[in-house]
């Protein structure tokens, strides 16, 4: 039923828990699904555009939120790959959230976007919008939202 997966992942306690699932889903497909990984670096810590290793020492804080998303997806292909799972992630974005996740299902041609769920009160929610909520209302195709 699903080709290609979209995993979502950002370090939280979550992040494993939908690697899991997409995982399993993969690992279920006939023939088994590809992953492909997305880790998508706050728009202020990016450098995608700039790539010059001025821009990683004029910027320290930003190098490491890149450092920091590049060993995100680094494990996780490891991780993925010691269970036979195909996969990949060329995919290092910044800018909003919701909209790189959608964007690279597009482009893609993804049959599934899989991420987690914060669990926010009302409150956390009205302080820190929901990446979930958005990719719920704006994805290209089905989403499954790790809740555990």
């Amino acid at each position: 039923m699903f080709k290609t997966l979209l995993v979502a992942i950002d370090g939280s306690a979550q992040s494993g828990k939908v690697l899991d699932l997409a995982s399993g889903l993969a690992a279920s497909a006939d023939p088994p699904a590809h992953l492909h990984l997305i880790c998508v670096v706050d728009p202020a810590y990016a450098l995608t555009d700039c790539e010059s290793s001025f821009a990683k020492t004029e910027y320290p804080a930003a190098a490491g939120e890149q450092r920091h998303a590049q060993s995100l997806i680094t494990t996780a292909l490891e991780q993925l790959r010691e269970r036979g799972i195909q996969c990949s992630a060329d995919t290092l974005r910044g800018g909003n959230p919701a909209e790189a996740i959608c964007e690279e299902a597009t482009r893609l041609g993804c049959d599934l976007i899989v991420i987690g769920h914060r669990h926010l009160s009302f409150l956390g929610r009205l302080l820190d919008p929901s990446v979930g909520s958005r990719v719920l209302d704006v994805a290209p195709c089905p989403v499954l939202v790790e809740v555990r």
